[in-house]
């Protein structure tokens, strides 16, 4: 009876240990693969302006909320297997920082570069929506100006940093960022800056400044310009974008920040 006692006891311990082995081993696995698939995920820095620029694409209306751009790359996330990381620079050094390959990607228009051309270093998404920009003015100057020649070689407020395909037409008068370009055309600094509709029309607001669409500097479609060693990545970002304007999420996003923008 004892040695039968004594052989029951030993089974059990071994069984115990072997289950102890097993469930460490499973264990092991579960947390290689965990920690491979983690090691696997692609990253992608991409700038959202130190300088609190481009409102609301860049930067949100509402002080410290996210701006459109990192909402987008938020929802993009959810439907692949990239994560996007947002890092605050100025906007001359994140223009540095894109051709050094310190970041990844920005969001663009075609439009903006002369001949449309961006070079061979980078690959293009497909387009999340559209975008207009405009000679803007004060409204009484409103006649002043009723066509893109009316701005030949004329002072034109920018901001430093910014694509301007046809900058060798006017005089570029920079500004650290779209605030200070409303305030500078309200005091009359100069009598046209160039700002996209939906900033203009936020910066007009904060400033009160009554500001008029004068001529049409670009209209098109706006994009992720990718690094091209990151080309494999593409397809699955493509599918992407089409996956959060269908399901009604981007739509949703620019319906957040209060736009009037074309989602096609």
């Amino acid at each position: 009876m004892i040695v039968w006692l004594q052989v029951i006891l030993r089974l059990v311990a071994l069984t115990c240990i072997f289950m102890s082995l097993s469930s460490v081993a499973q264990e092991s696995s579960v947390s290689q693969k965990s920690s491979a698939s983690h090691k696997e995920r692609p990253k992608l820095y991409f700038d959202t302006d130190e300088n609190g620029g481009w409102v609301p694409f860049l930067t949100a209306a509402e002080l410290g909320k996210p701006g459109i751009m990192t909402e987008i790359t938020e929802a993009l996330q959810r439907y692949s297997n990239v994560e996007f990381v947002p890092i605050k620079l100025p906007q001359k050094r994140a223009k540095m920082a894109l051709k050094k390959g310190s970041v990844d990607l920005d969001f663009i228009c075609l439009e903006w570069f002369e001949n449309g051309v961006v070079g061979p270093e980078y690959v293009l998404s497909e387009p999340f929506f559209e975008l207009t920009e405009n000679f803007v003015t004060l409204k009484k100057n409103a006649t002043s100006f009723p066509t893109r020649e009316s701005f030949n070689q004329k002072r034109v407020g920018t901001v430093a940093g910014y694509f301007y395909f046809d900058e060798h037409t006017f005089i570029r008068v920079n500004f650290l960022n779209e605030d200070q370009l409303m305030s500078g055309l309200k005091h009359e600094r100069f009598e046209v800056i160039i700002l996209e509709q939906e900033t203009a029309k936020h910066w007009a607001k904060v400033n009160d400044v009554d500001i008029h669409f004068a001529a049409l500097h670009s209209r098109g479609y706006f994009l992720m310009r990718l690094n091209k060693k990151y080309e494999s990545l593409l397809p699955v970002l493509n599918q992407a974008i089409r996956q959060i304007k269908s399901s009604g999420e981007l739509q949703a996003i620019l319906d957040k920040h209060n736009t009037q923008i074309n989602i096609f």
